[in-house]
């Protein structure tokens, strides 16, 4: 027989997510057999730039946050275990982004390699983005269910708050209660991405750091038993991630002032232009280089 579950603490209609248990666990065991990270790129520095130049361009296409979460994370292990010469680095993170599209997105939404080559002005052959993109994909061995914290948050925000949470705020509507508990969430899972030390914590304690923030931020009770039994951990076990996104907070002006002042000339080399990209490589597993 099968079991149908439903979440009664939706604002809108009841969703129904018959084996959302099992399934979340299926996917807690994935994120155990993640790629090791060593913090050893040589780009490491000009991470922060990638990431918000990633965000740029994903918003323009209007990506959902699972793709930007994807593609982040694809950037990360994939610059930690290669070398990437100075004019390779924005086709690499565009890759990353087109294959995270290709997994998270719908068919009609995917990116394609022209489409995004048009964002640096054509500076790259549609061959370099096949042949890297082959690359990628084998180094990852053609595996892209690599959960992040935006796939554990997309099911666990929904018991972020309750009907009996509303009762304990001022809110009119338990709907526009929800919805400002799911946009704090995403606020801190944005936050989330913009240090490269949140890679020593699993995604799903980062998703749940979210939410635990995005409680406090509506001044809550931090965790309640539903959570606990539904995430299995407990607050205890958040404290130290939730910090650390926490401490990314005071960033947030400086991150908006950067997004609002970005424009489709940078990220790529032009006459005149400064970028953050690195003037040298160190030999890794192997240097990502142009073709001549």
């Amino acid at each position: 027989m099968r079991r149908s579950h439903k979440m009664l603490n939706v604002a809108k209609e009841p969703w129904p997510i018959e084996y959302a248990v099992e399934h979340a666990e299926l996917v807690r065991e994935r994120e155990l057999e993640r790629i090791p990270f060593a913090y050893r790129s040589p780009q490491i520095q000009h991470r922060s730039y990638l990431v918000g130049w990633i965000r740029s361009r994903a918003e323009t296409f209007m990506c959902c946050t699972s793709t930007v979460h994807l593609a982040i994370y694809i950037l990360d292990i994939f610059m930690d275990n290669f070398s990437i010469e100075q004019d390779r680095l924005h086709l690499v993170a565009l890759v990353c982004l087109q294959v995270a599209s290709k997994y998270e997105e719908r068919d009609i939404r995917t990116l394609r390699a022209g489409q995004l080559n048009n964002v640096v002005n054509d500076k790259y052959k549609l061959t370099e983005f096949r042949d890297l993109e082959v690359m990628l994909l084998s180094f990852l061995e053609w595996k892209l269910n690599l959960p992040t914290a935006a796939h554990f948050a997309e099911y666990y925000s929904l018991f972020a708050v309750t009907q009996k949470d509303w009762c304990q705020t001022e809110y009119t509507t338990y709907e526009t209660f929800w919805q400002e508990a799911q946009r704090a969430v995403k606020d801190y899972l944005d936050l989330s991405l913009l240090d490269i030390c949140m890679m020593q914590f699993l995604p799903s304690v980062v998703a749940c750091a979210c939410i635990l923030l995005a409680r406090q931020q509506l001044r809550l009770m931090k965790w309640t038993e539903e959570l606990q039994q539904i995430t299995k951990y407990q607050c205890e076990d958040l404290i130290l991630c939730a910090n650390v996104i926490l401490s990314r907070s005071s960033n947030r002006g400086l991150e908006r002032k950067r997004k609002n002042a970005d424009s489709p000339d940078l990220g790529y080399v032009t006459s005149g232009s400064n970028t953050s990209t690195p003037e040298g490589t160190t030999t890794k597993r192997r240097i990502i280089a142009g073709s001549d």
